[in-house]
């Protein structure tokens, strides 16, 4: 099992994600709106922004092997286990 600070990225980056594809769908969808589409459109630039400042603490974490997992069945995991 990962450990609760390297979860809580992922999970994060995987949320992001998520939300990123969607403002597409949400721009197009405000079509008739200006307004709107630039609200969605600063809304997923920001999104963009976490996504990078969250991918690049995860490499960070990897590349100090910071990355760790709980629990005995882990040790398959030669190099990046406790």
């Amino acid at each position: 099992m990962l450990k609760n600070i390297n979860y809580n990225i992922l999970e994060t980056i995987t949320l992001i994600s998520k939300s990123l594809y969607r403002y597409e769908s949400y721009i197009k969808d405000a079509a008739d709106c200006k307004a709107c589409q630039e609200l969605w459109s600063m809304f997923k630039e920001q999104r963009e922004k976490e996504l990078t400042m969250l991918l690049t603490e995860l490499k960070r974490h990897m590349d100090e092997g910071l990355i760790s997992f709980e629990g005995i069945d882990s040790r398959w995991l030669t190099g990046i286990t406790e």
